[in-house]
C-alpha cells in the first residue's frame, strides 16, 4: 500500500499529525460510521450531551488515523526506548512457566496492532487470532505487517483453526484474542455498558478446557504520544460447563468496559456492538386458558 510506505518515510511526529488530519476528514466524510458511533456513544453514556458526544466521536476518528500513522512507522517506534511500556509483563512471562501456553483477552482498545508488535519484539511468543478481512488486498497487507513484526497469526475462519490453537498452546505460546465484537461463532449475551452484548466465548472456553492461565491485556495512548499497556491476571475459579464459560466471558467483558471508560476515545464506537439482542421471553400458558406465566 503506497500510502503506508509514504507514512513510513515521514518523521513519527509528522506521520501522526497527518494521520489525525485524515481522521478528522474521515469524521466529516464517512456519514454511516459517524452516525453509528454517535448512536453507540449515546447508548453507553446516556447522560452525555450531543456536543460532547460529537467531540468524543471526532476524537475517536482522529485516534484511528493516528494509529494508522503509527503502524506505518512501527519499526521506528519499536526502536524508541520506553515508547511503549507494559505494566504486568511478569504475569505473561509467569503464565508460560507451566509450559502449556496461556490465553490473553483484549479488545479493539488503543493501538492494539502496535500492542501485538511490541509484545513480539519484547520476546513474548504471541499468536494472534484474527478474522479474515473481506477486502483481500487489505487482509494480506495486515497479514504481512503482523508477520514482519514477528506476530504469529491464526485466522479464525480457517478449517484447522481449533487444531492450530491447540498446537500454539502446546508450543507454549500466548494466544491473544479480541472479544469485543459481535461476530459469528459460539457466543453468549453478557452485560456491556448496561445492556446485553453478543460476545464470543472463545477466550473463556479455551482457558477452561486447556486449563491454562488467562489474562487481559490493554494498551492506551498517553497524552505525550507514548503508549502504556497493562496486564491483569483473570481468575478462572468458575464452575465447569456453560455457566462457567458464561461467567468468565462476563468477567472479561467487564474488564474491556472498564478500559474503554478509562479512555473512551480509543475504542471503535462505529462497530454495531449491540446489533443482536436476546429473544424476548415467550409467555407460557396452561392448556385450560389460565393467565400467562412470565
Amino acid at each position: 500500500m503506497v500510502l503506508a510506505r509514504v507514512f513510513g518515510l515521514l518523521p513519527l511526529r509528522v506521520g501522526r499529525a497527518i494521520g489525525r488530519a485524515f481522521g478528522s476528514a474521515a469524521y466529516g466524510l464517512l456519514g454511516t460510521p459517524r452516525r453509528l458511533a454517535l448512536e453507540h456513544v449515546g447508548l453507553a453514556f446516556p447522560g452525555l450531551e450531543l456536543a460532547d458526544r460529537r467531540a468524543l466521536v471526532r476524537e475517536t476518528f482522529r485516534h484511528a488515523g493516528e494509529s494508522f500513522g503509527e503502524l506505518a512507522a512501527v519499526r521506528k517506534i519499536l526502536r524508541l526506548p520506553g515508547h511503549v511500556r507494559m505494566e504486568g509483563i511478569e504475569i505473561l512471562r509467569g503464565g508460560l512457566t507451566g509450559g502449556r501456553g496461556m490465553i490473553a483477552a483484549t479488545g479493539h482498545c488503543g493501538n492494539w496492532e502496535l500492542l501485538a508488535a511490541w509484545a513480539a519484539s519484547a520476546g513474548l511468543p504471541i499468536t494472534v487470532v484474527v478474522r479474515r478481512v473481506y477486502d483481500l488486498r487489505f487482509h494480506h497487507l495486515i497479514l504481512r505487517f503482523r508477520a514482519a513484526a514477528g506476530v504469529e497469526v491464526l485466522v479464525r475462519d480457517d478449517p484447522r483453526f481449533v487444531v492450530a490453537v491447540g498446537e500454539a498452546l502446546n508450543r507454549n505460546r500466548i494466544v491473544a484474542m479480541l472479544i469485543d465484537q459481535d461476530i459469528k461463532g459460539a457466543s453468549v449475551f453478557v452485560p456491556f455498558f448496561g445492556r446485553p452484548a453478543h460476545t464470543p466465548v472463545g477466550a473463556a472456553l479455551l482457558a477452561l478446557r486447556a486449563r491454562v492461565p488467562l489474562a487481559t491485556v490493554f494498551i492506551e495512548r498517553e497524552p505525550d504520544g507514548r503508549h502504556l499497556a497493562r496486564v491483569a491476571a483473570v481468575p478462572t475459579d468458575v464452575r465447569r460447563g456453560r455457566e462457567g464459560v458464561h461467567e468468565l466471558t462476563a468477567r472479561l467483558t467487564a474488564a474491556i468496559e472498564a478500559q474503554i471508560r478509562r479512555v473512551p476515545a480509543q475504542w471503535v464506537w462505529w462497530h454495531q456492538r449491540w446489533r443482536r439482542q436476546p429473544e424476548p421471553a415467550v409467555p407460557i400458558t396452561s392448556s385450560v386458558g389460565e393467565h400467562a406465566i412470565s
